[in-house]
């Protein structure tokens, strides 16, 4: 089995958090809403720059602020239908815009407000996360 090690931000603008639905089909997690982040290339990137280089692929902002937050793990079927497991390395950040935009895995975007998070049919690592930091 194939273990990846993932980044992921709880991107934070005005009291308000950046959740991204991921598109059908798009695994892991595929039609859920879940924090945006991406693959990290330990051989040639620090986490801190795999960061800040899968929010802007995935959602077109920079971020700032960067703090971690948490870590977390999780079984789940790849786009290819393969079994991988997932570290999660999160990070709380901000962004000084609320103007994003989807990359190729994210179906839709959304700025939501606190208290509605739990509204979501969130992905389980990102359950867990908001959990944790008292979100949901």
């Amino acid at each position: 089995m194939k273990t990846r090690v993932v980044v992921a931000a709880i991107i934070e603008h005005n009291g308000k958090i950046l959740l991204g639905r991921k598109s059908p089909g798009r695994g892991p997690y595929p039609d859920m809403w879940q924090i945006p982040g991406g693959g990290a290339n330990l051989e040639s990137e620090s986490l801190v720059d795999a960061l800040k280089r899968e929010i802007k692929e995935e959602v077109g902002i920079e971020i700032f602020n960067i703090k971690p937050v948490a870590f977390n793990e999780d079984y789940a079927k790849n786009r290819h239908n393969e079994m991988v497991h997932y570290v999660f390395l999160q990070f709380h950040v901000f962004s000084k815009t609320d103007k994003v935009s989807p990359g190729d895995d994210m179906e839709k975007l959304e700025w939501s407000k606190k208290d509605k998070l739990g509204e979501y049919e969130l992905c389980l690592p990102t359950k867990k996360l908001f959990k944790k930091v008292g979100l949901i």
